[in-house]
C-alpha cells in the first residue's frame, strides 16, 4: 500500500460516508428525527464542518484497519467477500453502538432504524472502497 492509495481511500470513504449519512439520515429519516426536538442541538455550518471532518477521520481509520487487519480476511477482487466483512464489522461495532445510544438518548424508533441503515451502508461502502485501493 502506498501513501497515495491510503490518502485516496480515506478521502473516498469520507465522501461516501458523508453522502450516505446525508441521504439516509438527512433526507429519508429527517422527519423522524424532528419528532424528538429536545434531543437535538441547532444545526450550523460549524456542525456540518465537524461532521464532515469526522467522516474523513473515519475514512483514514477504516483504511488503516482494512490494510492492517481486514485485508487478511477477504478474497482479493471478490465483492461479496468485502460485503461480508463490512456486515461483520457493522454487527460488531456499528449495530451495538447505535442500539446502545438508542437506549439512553431520546431517539424516535424510525430514526434509530435510519441510523442503523446509514451505519451499515457506511461500513460496507468503506470495506468495498478500501478493497478497491488495496493491491497486493
Amino acid at each position: 500500500m502506498s501513501a497515495t492509495h491510503f490518502i485516496l481511500s480515506a478521502i473516498c470513504i469520507g465522501i461516501a460516508n458523508t453522502c450516505i449519512e446525508w441521504f439516509v439520515i438527512g433526507f429519508l429519516f429527517h422527519k423522524s428525527q424532528s419528532l424528538t426536538p429536545n434531543t437535538w442541538k441547532p444545526e450550523s455550518g460549524r456542525s456540518y464542518m465537524y461532521s464532515t471532518l469526522l467522516s474523513f477521520l473515519f475514512g483514514a481509520l477504516f483504511t488503516l484497519f482494512y490494510f492492517k487487519i481486514g485485508s487478511n480476511y477477504v478474497i482479493s477482487g471478490n465483492l461479496w467477500s468485502h460485503i461480508k466483512l463490512g456486515i461483520i464489522c457493522f454487527a460488531c461495532f456499528g449495530f451495538v453502538f447505535e442500539i446502545s445510544n438508542a437506549i439512553y438518548i431520546n431517539y424516535n424508533k424510525k430514526f434509530v432504524f435510519g441510523k442503523l441503515i446509514a451505519s451499515c451502508l457506511s461500513i460496507v461502502a468503506a470495506t468495498i472502497i478500501a478493497g478497491l485501493f488495496s493491491w497486493k
